[in-house]
């Protein structure tokens, strides 16, 4: 056992090796000045690209960030409860999608974008008029002609949309327009018609703009427009007419600081995904994203990378992307089975497959239906018998206080695809650390997963913690989704 040293105001370090039918980490520390990270630790960030099509990607309190992490916490991190806030806000607002698609009529099946490929996608997009929850990762990327370059969120929510000016100065009490697209700037920009074949609004009348408005259950917050201009990602990556919601709103939609609006990745017709898989040819994935390990490091999302760059790569491993119709637009992977030291929770896969498990940048934590976490919970909770058990915090209800302790023993935890592969998931991706009190030597952890909040939200859920050490690729046209160990620098 390592011999003792002395913490003050010390960062979590964890030193992992491999034991049979568990994993040893080695709990030290790491002097934590609270400076900022040098400009290496920052490169190509206020340029908008790195390398080809590769966007650097930072956490939106990250000392990286566009606006300089406006509203970072000490350190620029942010606390467990908020953390746990935000992912409640995200479910809420899942669960909102799954329970309109449910009430809804069952749709006719659409006719596929790309047949002769086998790519399908579904025929509409969503105009977004309400909440789409939280966003905590943004890119810089380009709209209009000449190019106005904006920090941009991204998401799966079925549209892509920029606060546009005029803007309105709402009840958030913030400067109008403070940043914001410009239409009047752009040669390029057209608003589209109401009536227009990608205009879906029924609320609109003849004559007039494809307008939406933007709202929740009990307020306004908005105005909104079809529009179309150029996005630019790269030099060499630019995408004419790309639609998006041009919304004259506050700065409440966008509260959390640095994102201007939200880039769709999703599976809708006019996403960025579907527009690069309908101008690429056989080979290239839709996305890749490598989020960063913390908010003091960066990360990038991958427009179109070419599938021969991961062959060959040792750990690579592959899932099944399967459809959700009651959030078609999203990604799910065909998720059968989860193994703690090597052994299958006692669970049907069917109870895994019912809905899929979706991937989600947004949520931090991983949510599994409530059968399958209590499984998985009580598997844990045997294997980590030896360890003082610490009270729930809020959604992780098993957690271990691992104060004068310097190192612990961990169960490996294995997730099983329809496919046949299976995936080791590291501590780094299970377990989360954290200090109860800033003056505690040591600190707490809790297993990374929660349980689903209720079973209106059936879906089991990998958040973002468990993607952190991986590069995800979304080979959208080949049915998969790969998980590629960390190469998340730019070159």
């Amino acid at each position: 056992m390592a011999s003792a040293m002395p913490l003050p105001l010390m960062l979590l370090c964890l030193l992992v090796t491999l034991t049979h039918g568990s994993r040893l980490v080695l709990l030290r520390s790491t002097d934590d000045s609270g400076a900022s990270p040098s400009s290496d630790a920052c490169p190509s960030t206020a340029s908008g690209h790195g390398n080809g099509n590769k966007l650097p990607l930072v956490h939106r309190l990250s000392p990286c960030s566009p606006l300089g992490g406006r509203g970072a916490r000490k350190h620029g991190k942010a606390s467990l409860d908020e953390i746990l806030h935000r992912d409640g806000v995200r479910l809420r607002y899942l669960s909102g999608i799954q329970a309109a698609a449910a009430a809804a009529p069952a749709p006719a099946p659409a006719p596929s974008a790309m047949p002769a490929s086998g790519l399908s996608v579904p025929a509409t997009q969503n105009v977004i008029s309400s909440l789409p929850g939280v966003f905590d990762y943004t890119v810089l990327a380009g709209y209009g002609t000449p190019a106005q370059q904006l920090p941009m969120y991204f998401d799966v929510s079925g549209m892509s949309n920029l606060r546009c000016k005029p803007c309105i100065l709402g009840s958030s009490g913030a400067a109008p327009c403070d940043r914001a697209f410009d239409p009047s700037l752009s040669s390029s920009f057209s608003a589209l018609p109401c009536g227009s074949p990608d205009c879906r609004q029924t609320t609109c009348s003849s004559g007039s703009l494809c307008t939406f408005t933007f709202q929740n259950s009990t307020f306004v917050f908005g105005n909104g427009t079809v529009v179309t201009d150029t996005l630019t990602i790269s030099p060499s990556a630019k995408f004419e007419d790309f639609s998006a919601g041009c919304m004259q709103l506050d700065n409440m939609y966008f509260s959390d600081g640095p994102g201007v609006g939200n880039i769709d990745l999703s599976r809708s017709r006019h996403s960025l995904a579907t527009r690069v898989l309908l101008s690429s040819p056989p080979g290239t994935a839709a996305f890749s994203i490598c989020l960063p390990a913390d908010t003091d490091t960066h990360g990038f999302l991958n427009i179109a990378p070419a599938l021969w760059e991961y062959s060959g790569l040792a750990g690579v491993k592959y899932a099944p992307l399967v459809t959700n119709e009651r959030g078609p637009n999203f990604y799910y992977v065909d998720l059968v089975a989860i193994a703690i030291n090597g052994k299958d929770l006692p669970l049907p896969p069917a109870m895994f497959r019912g809905n899929g498990t979706m991937i989600d940048t947004q949520s931090a934590f991983t949510y599994l239906n409530p059968p399958i976490y209590a499984a998985l919970r009580d598997e844990f909770r045997r294997a980590m018998a030896k360890y003082q058990p610490a009270p729930a915090f809020s959604d992780l209800d098993t957690c271990y206080n691992f104060t004068g302790l310097q190192q612990i023993e961990l169960p490996d935890i294995t997730l099983r695809f329809g496919n046949g592969e299976t995936m080791d998931l590291d501590d780094r991706q299970f377990m989360y650390f954290f200090r109860e009190h800033l003056d505690e030597d040591f600190p707490f952890g809790c297993l990374a997963f929660a349980a689903s909040p209720d079973n209106d939200f059936p879906w089991n859920l990998l958040g973002s913690q468990l993607q952190r050490t991986k590069e995800i690729v979304y080979d959208v046209r080949g049915g998969m989704v790969a998980f590629v160990p960390s190469r998340c620098g730019l070159r």
